[in-house]
């Protein structure tokens, strides 16, 4: 019964133990540290992330994973979480990326933090979102200004809460610091006061939309202003407020006043001879009793036929839908209504309808003022593709006044460098300067557009960042109707990309042209390489037929001939190096090798052909024989070395060429020092390229395929080690190559190789 319940028992710690580890599993990106940021656990989002299996993240430092300021930063924090024990949270953006990470102190059952929770959440959505809110927000802003009017938002108990610049600086005249304490109401002329309370208290109580034309006092009074108020309810967090717009119809209203006003023969006059198109209708059944002059030439009937007309045979809107049209007009806060009038020729004109009711010998009448609005409404809209144009442009365009400060950006300027419209207007463009460019561009571009013309060029600016980046410009002047520049646009795409692929391009094809030279430079110093050799053993041989020769002479050739095939077998050997490696096909074999052994080899053989050339030849070892031995390519490293002296030997006529190693930690540093010619600093970079020799002249004084560097800087790599020259025209050089101290732990000999 006991094993039952144990059996029982383990299963559901098992159970417990794969839910718990499913659910962390499915988390946002987890792992926990402890205080060295040590990994102890990680869930399958974060191995996935740093591209590793979830048992190889455990114990890597985590702080090795992120950049060297990130890391610091970030040992800060984790450092605050294990000693305040408090949850942190920061944002970080990582290639365009939002992430939230929430570091989460975890306490053993003493209470005591042991490690941290680290998980990293993508808040990219929620941040975009947050910028296109304050877009909008901006959009909202600038719209309510662009009002032709007041704008105002009221609080339940009419203190404004929210107003455009009109609102506050014409009609109320108070600052915005004050303008939260001010009741609405209170610009309103007391005759008129009660009319705009009770529409008030309409529309928070029956959230009607209310409009009224009332006197509204300028800066307290006593001058005032007609106006068309409109309002109506919104509710906020269940609170109801009262936004509207105040319209200024002074004009208007006092031409109704006026017209009211004048006798009949004055009002007869007024109404044929005024320049506006004025038509006096039946109320009834929309008959047209008169017309002006002003109609006639617009319409293209003449007076006397209008008089016999309907406005039906004027207004394509239907008659009982133009009736209903004019009668909500004339509401509260309603626009002059907008109709279609058909002309004599056919065409079709828009048209805005001024109207009010008048009786004349009790009958009642129409009395309209059509202003014809076909032009300014081709032109607002118009501006508004212009205005969604610019605004919408994935090109940057912004502009400035007379001085260059700027007046205005679109959202691909910010996009593109980083400044805000309100961080940008009022500057100069000099603040998207890199001071890379050359003043003369500048003075150029001022010269240009003060000129009246359009500039255009590149210009490589900086970012709000200090991230550099070019973009390809077209500056103009903007004149007013009197031919005077008062603007200047720009209008700018980043090509940044472009420029780069055209750098690239360009150095990509300065780089073939070089190697198509290189390569048939080394095609034909090849070429000159194996016909030297060949001649001599063709040469020699047939001077070897000669019967009379006697014996020194032969064996002269014969040594000679020795030397040329040697040579030949030196150059097929390079080529045949450079093949495999080129093809892939060379591959290190990891051995036991003995450091010593092989600087022993070399100096033996090599120091014949030194003191032949009265050379001192001198080797040294860094290590003792025991640690000289390492795992490593013997072949190779022997080979980078014999190329290395070779190079020395055919360079230097007097002086001396040292050999020797250092360890350095992990690493062996091999030196080649000669006292040779030196090689010129502009080649030191390129000695190790392919094809390439310090002189590739068929007439040069030193023989060879110029191959064994190249080899020997292919094989240092292999090896995993670096290879670089240090030389002084004249003072000879010093190569330089790395290889991995690998050791191999051996027993003690009896018999200790010969010291180097």
């Amino acid at each position: 019964m006991s094993g039952e319940n144990n059996y029982n028992t383990k299963r559901s710690f098992e159970e417990r133990y794969h839910t718990l580890q499913a659910a962390f599993d499915t988390n946002d990106r987890t792992f926990v540290m402890d205080r060295n940021g040590i990994i102890l656990e990680a869930n399958k989002a974060f191995a996935t992330k740093i591209g590793k299996q979830v048992q190889d993240c455990i114990n890597i430092n985590v702080f090795d994973l992120m950049p060297h300021e990130m890391a610091a930063f970030r040992k800060e924090k984790t450092d605050e979480a294990f000693r305040t024990g408090k949850i942190i949270t920061l944002v970080d953006e990582l290639e365009g990326r939002f992430i939230l990470s929430t570091i989460t102190p975890i306490t053993s059952k003493e209470n005591k933090i042991i490690a941290l929770s680290i998980s990293g959440r993508d808040i990219t959505d929620i941040k975009l979102a947050q910028k296109e809110s304050q877009n909008q927000q901006m959009f909202s802003s600038a719209l309510i200004d662009a009002i032709p009017g007041g704008f105002y938002m009221l609080d339940a108990e009419g203190r404004f809460v929210q107003w455009n610049a009109y609102e506050r600086d014409v009609v109320v005249g108070k600052p915005d610091s004050e303008m939260r304490n001010t009741f609405a109401i209170d610009n309103i002329h007391p005759d008129d006061r009660p009319v705009i309370e009770q529409k008030m208290m309409r529309i928070l109580n029956n959230g009607t939309e209310e409009s009224e034309v009332s006197r509204v006092l300028f800066h307290g009074g006593p001058e005032y202003r007609w106006n068309q108020i409109s309002g109506k309810r919104i509710i906020i967090n269940n609170k109801p407020f009262i936004i509207g717009t105040a319209i200024d119809i002074t004009d208007r209203k006092q031409a109704d006043i006026d017209a009211l006003q004048q006798s009949k023969d004055s009002f007869k006059t007024l109404f044929t001879k005024h320049s506006a198109v004025q038509l006096v209708i039946d109320a009834i059944n929309a008959n047209i009793i008169d017309a002006n002059q002003a109609a006639a030439d617009f319409y293209g009937w003449p007076i006397e036929e209008l008089r016999t007309m309907n406005m039906g045979d004027i207004n394509i809107t239907p008659l009982e839908e133009a009736l209903l049209a004019i009668e909500k007009s004339r509401l509260p806060g309603a626009r002059p209504v907008i109709f279609r009038h058909r002309m004599a020729d056919g065409t079709l004109r828009d048209v805005e309808v001024y109207d009010t009711n008048i009786n004349i010998e009790g009958k009642d009448l129409f009395y309209g003022i059509i202003h014809d609005v076909t032009d300014r409404n081709k032109a607002e809209m118009a501006l508004k593709k212009m205005s969604a144009a610019v605004e919408q442009s994935p090109t940057v365009v912004f502009m400035t006044d007379l001085e260059g400060n700027i007046e205005y950006v679109n959202p691909m300027f910010t996009d593109l460098t980083g400044y805000t419209a309100e961080e940008a207007k009022g500057k100069n463009p000099r603040i998207l300067q890199s001071g890379l460019m050359p003043k003369s561009v500048y003075e150029d571009l001022w010269k240009t557009i003060l000129d009246g013309k359009i500039w255009r060029g590149e210009l490589q600016n900086k970012k709000k960042n200090g991230e550099l980046f070019w973009e390809r410009a077209v500056i103009s002047a903007i004149r007013n109707t009197e031919g005077v520049i008062i603007n200047f646009v720009a209008v700018k795409e980043e090509i940044t990309e472009q420029k780069k692929m055209m750098d690239a391009l360009i150095a990509a094809k300065e780089k073939a042209e070089e190697n198509d030279r290189l390569k048939s430079s080394f095609l034909a110093n090849i070429s000159h390489e194996i016909r030297t050799p060949m001649n001599g053993i063709l040469g020699f041989s047939e001077l070897l037929k000669d019967p009379y020769l006697s014996g020194e002479e032969q064996a002269v050739y014969i040594d000679l001939m020795h030397k040329s095939g040697n040579r030949m077998l030196n150059l097929i050997n390079d080529l045949i190096d450079i093949s495999c490696i080129e093809a892939g096909e060379t591959m290190v074999q990891p051995a036991e090798t003995h450091v010593n052994d092989i600087l022993h080899d070399i100096c033996s053989f090599f120091k014949p052909q030194a003191e032949e050339k009265g050379l001192q030849l001198s080797c040294k070892a860094g290590l003792s024989d025991s640690e000289s031995i390492i795992v490593s390519d013997e072949t190779k490293i022997h080979q980078i070395l014999t190329n290395l002296v070779q190079n020395a030997l055919k360079f230097t006529r007097t002086g001396s060429i040292a050999i020797e190693y250092t360890r350095n930690g992990t690493m062996l540093t091999f030196s080649v020092s000669d006292t040779g010619s030196g090689i010129p600093d502009d080649m030191q970079n390129r000695i190790f390229d392919r094809f390439l020799q310090l002189d590739n002249s068929l007439t040069r004084a030193h023989e060879g395929s110029g191959l064994g560097l190249c080899i020997s800087k292919a094989y240092v790599e292999m090896l995993g080690g670096n290879i670089s020259v240090e030389s002084e025209k004249g003072k000879g050089c010093t190569f330089i190559f790395t290889i991995p101290y690998n050791t191999l732990i051996v027993s003690k000999t009896a018999n200790p190789l010969p010291p180097v």
